[in-house]
């Protein structure tokens, strides 16, 4: 098996390859979350299709463990590798291209949010995208579902891929749309990371001439249940055009006072948008910033909640719809108890999305391999801390609070759903059978996999064979 300084000179592509010994090899490790560190003999940055293509099958004839790194948001290790090769798209492959004439954008697989939100602001247009500009377009969020402001309009993101190009687990490089490939196309619109890697994306785009209701306002924790009141209230508009977003977390100014937070977006103006959230304007709030903003903003207030670096774990979990008030002060009661005796988590929260499932739920589920088409609501334990001898007492908290969701759903008679999506994603050691992640779009997902992925290259994120 080749070592570090042997992949570099037997690797021959036009981007870097970076391995031990380089000014910027540590650099070139950090992911979001620190707990995601590992030492790949190689980190491959590249520039061209081809170069990802010469590392797929250097890796596989080499039977080198192979990881594929766009944004590096995941907290399960997936764009990790110890001692193999990591492609990093975060570099060099990141180019939006708008086209205005036909209402389509092409982004490169390592762009953010962020990046897409800029260009395609530059024009009457939006995308169906991510709600935190810094995570990647890529990986999670466009190929396991999506969940976005845009949801109660348009579905999730994957609905919105018009086409891609892939690199296949052979190092083919192919073209997929409803036309060209479908059943690859079919294949990375839910389990992209185990069958390539999808290093370009057309989006469907929307018109958007009008600036956007958006920002944050926040109440004391003593309004959490007026709060979850007046979000239920807003949660269906006939147009859907309003979205919100609940946040659970301990001050940070003194790390201890619990606070309610409410992310607020609607696609229409002020006056409409108030009408709409009026239940919920008239709790006494202790901090707005609530302004009509242009698209390329819509995806920034979350932003400080989670910066890069420190140890972070995400647990993605679901509610009813809607969610009952006591139960969302139940949980705030929880992590504020929690996050207060032990300080090392004190900046962790809870987030519930407050997104309308129905135009979600309208997408036959055979439609893609993307398998979560659920009426129930999405949300996301988010631990951080910094102290490497915490990991454990994390772990069993994001756990603690994903059994309090799944009892609750069963108390209202509804059952947890665990097939993929990017609120419930697996690694290698979950060991969970392909049926148990991706339902009744297995035994396809399994044919395709074979056929496009034979040696199993793609093995980090929800793993099949």
């Amino acid at each position: 098996m080749p070592d570090s300084q042997q992949i570099k000179t037997q690797l021959d592509i036009q981007g870097a390859v970076i391995g031990p010994g380089d000014e910027n090899y540590e650099e070139s490790l950090r992911l979001w979350s620190d707990t995601c560190y590992r030492r790949a003999a190689a980190v491959v940055r590249p520039k061209t299709a081809n170069d990802i293509a010469s590392t797929v099958q250097y890796a596989r004839k080499h039977s080198l463990d192979l990881a594929v790194r766009g944004g590096g948001h995941s907290t399960l290790a997936t764009s990790s590798t110890d001692g193999g090769i990591l492609i990093d798209l975060g570099k060099e492959m990141t180019r939006v291209v708008v086209n205005p004439d036909t209402q389509t954008v092409i982004v490169q697989g390592g762009a953010t949010w962020g990046d897409v939100s800029r260009e395609v602001g530059r024009y009457p247009l939006a995308v169906n995208g991510g709600t935190v500009s810094m995570v990647g377009v890529g990986g999670g969020l466009s190929l396991e579902g999506g969940y976005g402001y845009y949801a109660p309009q348009h579905g999730v993101t994957l609905d919105t891929i018009i086409a891609a190009k892939v690199v296949t687990g052979t190092g083919e490089i192919v073209s997929v749309s409803r036309e060209e490939n479908p059943d690859l196309f079919w294949a990375i619109r839910g389990a992209a990371p185990t069958v390539g890697v999808v290093y370009e994306f057309t989006f469907q785009a929307y018109p958007q001439p009008n600036p956007i209701w958006y920002g944050m306002r926040s109440f004391p924790a003593s309004e959490v249940q007026s709060v979850a009141k007046a979000l239920n209230t807003a949660l269906f508009h006939p147009r859907g055009k309003a979205a919100a977003q609940c946040l659970l977390y301990l001050s940070p100014e003194d790390g201890k006072t619990p606070i309610v937070s409410t992310v607020l977006f609607f696609d229409g103006s002020e006056e409409e948008a108030r009408g709409h959230f009026a239940q919920l304007l008239k709790i006494e709030c202790i901090d707005d910033n609530m302004q009509m903003r242009p698209f390329s903003q819509t995806n920034t207030v979350l932003d400080p909640f989670v910066p890069a670096g420190g140890r972070k774990n995400e647990f993605g979990f679901q509610t009813t719809l809607p969610p009952r008030p006591g139960f969302v002060a139940e949980i705030l009661d929880y992590i504020t108890a929690k996050c207060t005796a032990e300080p090392e988590l004190s900046h962790s929260s809870v987030e519930i999305d407050f997104f309308d499932p129905t135009q979600i739920c309208r997408v036959p589920v055979a439609d893609a391999v993307f398998p979560t088409g659920v009426r129930l609501m999405h949300g996301t334990a988010m631990l951080q801390w910094t102290d490497a001898s915490k990991d454990e007492e994390s772990f069993a908290l994001g756990k603690a609070i994903q059994k309090m969701t799944e009892r609750e759903l069963l108390r209202q008679g509804e059952k947890q759903s665990l097939t993929v999506s990017d609120f419930t994603a697996y690694n290698q050691e979950t060991k969970l059978s392909p049926a148990e992640m991706f339902g009744e779009n297995a035994p396809r997902l399994l044919d395709i996999k074979a056929k496009y992925d034979p040696a199993n290259m793609f093995n980090k994120q929800n793993p099949i064979v």
